[in-house]
């Protein structure tokens, strides 16, 4: 995992938490988690490249969002029945289900929105990315996206939300 760089800590910091905060009411209506996540993404795509001194388009913008969101709405679905497989066991214990499901889903938000920025930091800040660079880097978001999170990312996103 690319270290945090101080320079976008604040941007990709605010995202996860945003994108984190947006897990409750998605949990329960999972249209208004992806296009929550997708707005936090693009402001903080945004936010990346500006502080990184590159002039992003609107529209190059959205393809990585786009990109992202397309990644991880499989594996956000396959989660998202998966709990609702298991509402009647939530529902025999409230008290423990709801809550573990909420800090699944906002564990899952943290972690793609960090990879995401992560991802977008170490690029846009290469002297040599230009937006002719975003199809590449849309083309392969998926692959760093969706992997089976490590201690460390799930560490810094626990570190992010304390």
């Amino acid at each position: 995992m690319p270290a945090l760089d101080p320079k976008f800590k604040d941007i990709i910091a605010t995202g996860v938490i945003a994108a984190s905060g947006v897990a409750i009411p998605g949990l329960f209506v999972p249209a208004l988690d992806m296009a929550g996540v997708g707005a936090t993404w693009t402001v903080m795509i945004g936010a990346i490249a500006d502080k990184a001194g590159l002039e992003l388009t609107p529209a190059a913008t959205a393809k990585l969002v786009a990109a992202g969101v397309t990644a991880v709405s499989g594996y956000v679905l396959g989660s998202k029945i998966l709990t609702w497989a298991a509402t009647p066991l939530i529902l025999a214990f409230p008290v423990a289900g709801v809550p573990a499901a909420i800090a699944v889903n906002a564990t899952l938000n943290g972690l793609f929105t960090l990879r995401l920025g992560l991802a977008c930091a170490s690029r846009f800040s290469r002297p040599d990315f230009d937006t002719s660079d975003v199809i590449d880097l849309a083309l392969g978001i998926g692959g760093f996206l969706i992997k089976v999170p490590t201690s460390a990312e799930l560490s810094l996103v626990r570190e992010i939300l304390a």
